[in-house]
């Protein structure tokens, strides 16, 4: 695990557009080009962080996490984590998950807010072991590409507060 950089760009751009490919992750396209995840990366300061997961020189795992610059929510960092398929289930996802909860600390960040899909039952059972709670869930929020099956599915709105870790 390591923060990220600018020159990070190109493979976490790879790894984002196979997991779009796989579908039934994201809710995204992933048409953002490596020059805009660029400079968002190159944008780190204490409103976003950004880690990725490495493994014999390749990025197989991705984070991050943005609090908002309103002060009635400065205090909530949300989540999205992607792991690349060959590194599932092999605790990338929970490294990546330990670097994000020590930033957080660091900024003051007391809660980690995510939105998951229903479908996407090994993210779920993922965040639930890591102690993220269920807090909402937006019915038919999510429309599924033909390629999936179409029709809609839930969104599931999730968070953990730290101090209770």
């Amino acid at each position: 695990m390591r923060s990220a950089t600018p020159d990070d760009a190109n493979a976490v751009r790879d790894l984002l557009a196979g997991i779009y490919r796989e579908g039934g992750a994201f809710v995204g396209d992933g048409a953002e080009g490596a020059g805009a995840l660029a400079a968002r990366i190159g944008g780190l300061g204490a409103r976003s962080c950004y880690v990725v997961a490495v493994e014999r020189g390749d990025v197989v795992g991705w984070l991050e996490l943005h609090r908002s610059p309103a002060r009635r929510l400065e205090h909530v960092a949300v989540l999205t984590l992607a792991v690349a398929p060959r590194a599932r289930r092999r605790g990338a996802a929970h490294e990546l998950l330990r670097a994000g909860y020590a930033w957080c600390r660091q900024v003051g960040v007391l809660k980690v807010a995510l939105h998951v899909r229903a479908g996407n039952a090994a993210a779920v059972r993922l965040y639930e072991s890591e102690g993220f709670s269920l807090e909402g869930r937006e019915v038919r929020q999510v429309q599924r590409l033909q390629s999936e099956g179409g029709g809609f599915e839930d969104n599931l709105v999730m968070g953990k507060w730290l101090s209770d870790d």
